[in-house]
């Protein structure tokens, strides 16, 4: 503002007469009428979506991305009834699977160990079926059991030089 007071009166007046147009203006607009001759498409088409892409801080946007809130939104259920199982486990090729992991050994290790327990529980029935048959002949040929042998001849020897 300049120091002398008739021209600081005239600005002052100036800016108040600006005002009151301006809010004249602003109230003979009818914006209804304005918007409905904006052609949205026209608008849209003038806009440089790249330019905005640039524009855009995508680290700043992940940032404020509440995921808890996203996956308390997502319906699992309705996922999985999409899901056709049987197109996908047609595509499966098994025997690639196979190969790429240990599933044979794994297979041939549990079999491995099956037959192995198998072959234990045979060994023990058979040891138990030789324990009845050893008590059965010594009863039949009427020895008694302070009588019997306490293992094979070759190792009760050597435990007595021992």
């Amino acid at each position: 503002m300049s120091p002398n007071p008739v021209t600081t009166r005239m600005e002052q007046m100036a800016q108040q007469v600006a005002e009151r147009v301006v809010a004249l203006v602003l109230d003979a607009i009818d914006i209804d009428a304005l918007l409905d001759r904006i052609d949205v498409d026209k608008l849209i088409d003038r806009v440089d979506v790249e330019k905005i892409i640039e524009r855009v801080d995508v680290e700043q946007v992940i940032e404020r991305v509440d995921v808890e809130k996203i996956i308390e939104r997502v319906d699992v259920q309705k996922i999985i009834e999409r899901v056709d199982v049987n197109a996908l486990i047609s595509s499966l090729d098994i025997d690639a699977l196979v190969e790429q992991t240990e599933l044979g050994a794994i297979i041939a290790r549990s079999t491995t160990g099956i037959l192995t327990e198998v072959l234990d529980v045979i060994r023990a029935q058979g040891v138990g079926l030789d324990d009845f048959s050893l008590r059965w002949a010594n009863r039949l040929i009427g020895r008694r059991v302070v009588d019997w042998p306490t293992g094979p001849p070759l190792l009760v020897e050597s435990e007595v030089q021992a």
